[in-house]
């Protein structure tokens, strides 16, 4: 366990260190991902590996509490117009999305949290919408509150980072948290990679490196952490 007080992994800890961690960073990490595929050379759980493990290093720089990652999510690649990979992606319902997150707010609300920060790895649609969604419905419900709901390249600049799936950045982001998962020599090496064949949509990620996604965390977390402070100084 984690012996650094001013951040925690939320199961890990007892009440008392919880509140030792809330009393000067009531702040809530919710990583949301997904179990869905992610071509022959990346894990399933690649959403939720990359959400949760930014989560953590947003929360060691600024303080707070991590939760554990929410593995569900609806519009995956199984049921992405044109593809066809029906296996090894598990889909939820539109409704039991928006209900689950609802659910999840509601109680860190309850919790007395001043900031709930959701990063999803996983960004198909209308997943993604929901998830902001429910964010605006709750910061018009608790103005003495911010729930900010994003994706992690929303804080970052186009060249370093889009929107991806199994591509460039995601694999790089993989190759920094877990590489031993990663498996680029899977991918064909007689052509260029494809969403419909391989399951990539955007940049080869055949160059993608561990020394790319310390780069982008990095950013990410100068980028998002910078926020957070403005908004627990602004809420506090």
């Amino acid at each position: 366990m984690n012996k650094n007080k001013h951040w925690g992994r939320y199961e890990q800890l007892r009440p008392e260190q919880i509140e030792t961690i809330f009393e000067q960073y009531p702040i809530a990490y919710l990583p949301w991902g997904a179990s869905e595929y992610h071509g022959v050379h990346n894990p399933v759980g690649l959403d939720s590996i990359k959400a949760y493990g930014m989560c953590i290093d947003l929360a060691k720089s600024v303080g707070g509490l991590v939760l554990p990652v929410v593995h569900q999510a609806s519009s995956t690649i199984k049921t992405y117009p044109g593809v066809n990979f029906k296996r090894h992606s598990l889909e939820f319902s539109e409704g039991l999305i928006r209900m689950m997150c609802r659910e999840y707010f509601e109680q860190l609300a309850e919790e007395g949290f001043k900031i709930i920060v959701l990063l999803t790895g996983h960004c198909g649609e209308p997943h993604f919408e929901i998830l902001k969604s429910v964010a605006d419905e709750f910061n018009q419900k608790h103005p003495d509150k911010y729930f900010w709901t994003l994706a992690e390249f929303e804080v970052l600049e186009p060249d370093m980072l889009v929107a991806n799936h199994s591509a460039i950045g995601e694999t790089a982001l993989q190759l920094y948290y877990a590489p031993e998962l990663v498996a680029l020599e899977n991918l064909p090496q007689d052509r260029e990679t494809t969403l419909v064949d391989d399951a990539v949509s955007g940049a080869d990620p055949r160059p993608a490196t561990a020394e790319m996604g310390a780069k982008i965390v990095e950013t990410f977390v100068h980028n998002a952490g910078k926020r957070i402070k403005e908004l627990l100084q602004k809420l506090s």
